[in-house]
């Protein structure tokens, strides 16, 4: 028995050397043909082997399987299955409302429900200048779950009427396995430089060493935001929402109106615009009677200072008219006495 069992040892220990003596023959030929990497980044030292396990790590980039995460012929199969496929949706839907407080309640409590939340909001009109008490407007911007998203688009599509929708879904499935083949290039080259670092003797050749480490972490955190950008994107759909508040709705049915609706509609509107008129004209003189009370003060003033220079030219002009005839009749007069004197 004991013989039996050292005959296996004796087999397994030939059989780990046989492969030991492949594998530094593989490594020998690689070191023979290294590229510019490795001759850019070739420490002084007894490293070269080390150093063509670096750079066989960071050459070699393994194939990616989008379904399952492994390498072969899987990914064709992954990439075939949608469910599997990186896809960021993206939606825009426009309303118009008779109701606006109740629209943006039900908004808000529909977008609760769904586990979305409000990126963004602005809302315009409804100060006490408007000219009318539905020129509301709301522009949201809302990120929803990926998995909820077809029953919140559903919920929505109810509040209102819907005068404009579209959507887009776009597949980066291929850029997001292409970063992500790229940080495991990058995590391999990285363990190969550390374990290459704790056996370096050289102060060159840490600096060296340490140098091409910082560059890896940079690159691993550019390529690792572009991936959490990514799953934000994916994982919460974007729906751009713009709401805007009108008296009577565009669009009240599916249907298409009659020209005598057309008609009736036609009148509505432009009698409402003309009430509106009055009721503006009205609001404005109003709230301007200070200012004009002001402006009415000024312009009198003004008016009567004009009148009375005005007055004071015309007597002065009189003045010299008269004054102009007395002197000619007093000429006159001692003409005629000098003639009869002679």
């Amino acid at each position: 028995m004991k013989s039996s069992r050292l005959s296996v040892f004796v087999l397994c220990l030939a059989a780990a050397m046989l492969l030991t003596s492949c594998s530094s023959s593989s490594y020998s030929s690689q070191n023979s043909a290294k590229d510019s990497f490795a001759s850019s980044y070739s420490p002084a030292g007894d490293y070269n082997g080390d150093w063509g396990m670096a750079e066989e790590a960071y050459m070699e980039e393994p194939e990616y399987d989008a379904g399952t995460g492994s390498s072969g012929d899987s990914l064709n199969a992954g990439q075939n299955d949608l469910s599997a496929r990186k896809i960021i949706m993206t939606a825009s839907v426009q309303f118009e409302t008779t109701a606006y407080d109740e629209f943006m309640s039900e908004m808000n409590a529909c977008v609760a429900r769904f586990g979305g939340y409000a990126e963004s909001t602005e809302t315009h009109g409804g100060g006490v200048w408007s000219s009318a008490a539905y020129n509301r407007s709301a522009d949201l911007t809302i990120r929803v779950p990926a998995d909820r998203y077809d029953e919140f688009m559903s919920a929505v599509s109810g509040l209102g009427a819907l005068t404009y929708r579209s959507e887009s879904r776009e597949d980066v499935t291929m850029s997001y396995v292409d970063i992500e083949s790229h940080i495991r290039a990058l995590e391999t080259e990285y363990d190969a430089l550390l374990e290459i670092l704790s056996k370096a003797e050289s102060l060159d050749d840490v600096i060296l060493l340490q140098s091409r480490i910082s560059e890896l972490n940079y690159q691993m955190d550019s390529y690792k935001s572009q991936l959490r950008k990514y799953d934000d994107l994916i994982s919460y759909c974007t729906v751009h929402i713009y709401v805007n508040e009108v008296w009577r709705e565009s669009v009240p049915n599916a249907r298409t109106i009659t020209f005598g609706e057309r008609i009736v509609l036609g009148l509505k509107d432009n009698l409402k615009d003309i009430g509106e008129g009055f009721e503006n004209f009205a609001v404005w003189f109003v709230t301007s009677l200070p200012y004009l009370l002001i402006w009415a003060v000024v312009i009198a003033a003004a008016v009567l200072i004009i009148r009375a220079i005005v007055k004071r030219h015309k007597k002065k002009k009189e003045q010299k008219l008269i004054d102009a005839y007395i002197r000619s009749r007093e000429n006159e007069n001692n003409t005629q006495k000098t003639d009869e004197n002679t």
